[in-house]
């Protein structure tokens, strides 16, 4: 499913305000994605000051060309369509909001993306303003 923003009625009924304002929330949503994303492995980098530095390496599905401008915009997600569809989620998936990389990027000043999808040649890394739109 590609990533597409929820309508306004879901966004309000799963109350997603929730900002990451701690290194071990990002680190834990971005471990989260990768689980989601069927690695089966994760490498995880941390500056010894926590601010500097926040990777997480995978070895996951990767983002599909045609999302990649949409991952850290609020409330975009390919998870879910509505509200309803968090019957069938359950134990599926770790994260459905399209909050987490929005909110890493709002309160870390912007975030880079490097993504590879199977059959593409080369890496795509992405840079993100603090508003979750691609900066070239």
């Amino acid at each position: 499913m590609s990533i597409t923003a929820l309508p306004s009625q879901t966004i309000r009924l799963l109350g997603s305000t929730q900002v990451l304002i701690t290194p071990l929330s990002v680190v834990k949503e971005l471990v989260d994605n990768s689980i989601d994303a069927h690695a089966s492995s994760v490498f995880i980098e941390i500056s010894a000051n926590t601010l500097d530095t926040i990777q997480v390496r995978d070895n996951g599905h990767g983002v599909h060309p045609d999302d990649r401008a949409m991952v850290c915009r609020r409330y975009c997600t390919s998870k879910i369509r509505e509200f309803d569809d968090l019957r069938g989620i359950g134990g599926k998936s770790l994260g459905f909001r399209g909050e987490a990389l929005a909110s890493v990027a709002e309160c870390g000043g912007g975030l880079n993306i490097i993504t590879r999808v199977e059959g593409e040649a080369v890496a795509t890394g992405l840079g993100f303003a603090r508003n979750g739109e691609v900066v070239v």
